[in-house]
C-alpha cells in the first residue's frame, strides 16, 4: 500500500478546510444540534419545499463557493460535470430523480424537458409538473 506524501496529506487537509467553510457558510457545521431558523428558506422560495425525487440546482446560491450539495440542493459555481459528479456522490440517477434547474431557460415560461424543469416556476408549478413527471410511464 502506498504511504500518503506531504502533498497528498496536504490536499486531504485543503478538502477537509474547505468542507469545514463551506458546512459553516452553509450554516451546517454547528454540533450542538439547534435551528435557530436563520437557515430556512426564504418565503415563497422553492428551496427547501420540494422532497424526495425532487433536486433543486441553484447557481445562484452562494456562487462564490464551489458546487457543493446541501439537502435537495445543488448550489455553489456549478458546472454540468459537477452537477452530475453530485449527483454521483448522492447515489443518484438522473434517469429516476426530477431535476430543477432554476437558471435554465430562465426567461422562458416553466416547463419540462425530459425529467428537468426549468424556467420561471411558482412553487406551484414545480409540484404540478413533478408530478406529472412521476405519473408519466
Amino acid at each position: 500500500m502506498p504511504q500518503p506524501t506531504l502533498f497528498s496529506t496536504g490536499l486531504k487537509a485543503l478538502g477537509v478546510i474547505a468542507l469545514t467553510a463551506t458546512l459553516t457558510a452553509c450554516g451546517g457545521a454547528s454540533d450542538d444540534g439547534s435551528d435557530d431558523g436563520a437557515n430556512a428558506p426564504a418565503s415563497g422560495s422553492v428551496i427547501g419545499t420540494v422532497t424526495g425525487d425532487v433536486v433543486v440546482i441553484d447557481r445562484e446560491l452562494m456562487p462564490e463557493l464551489p458546487c457543493h450539495a446541501m439537502d435537495n440542493t445543488i448550489m455553489g459555481l456549478c458546472s454540468e460535470d459537477d452537477v452530475d459528479g453530485l449527483l454521483a456522490e448522492m447515489g443518484l440517477d438522473k434517469n429516476t430523480i426530477i431535476l430543477h434547474d432554476m437558471q435554465l431557460m430562465s426567461e422562458e415560461t416553466c416547463h419540462v424537458m425530459e425529467r428537468t424543469i426549468m424556467g420561471i416556476c411558482s412553487e406551484e408549478d414545480v409540484e404540478r409538473l413533478a408530478a406529472e413527471i412521476r405519473a408519466a410511464p
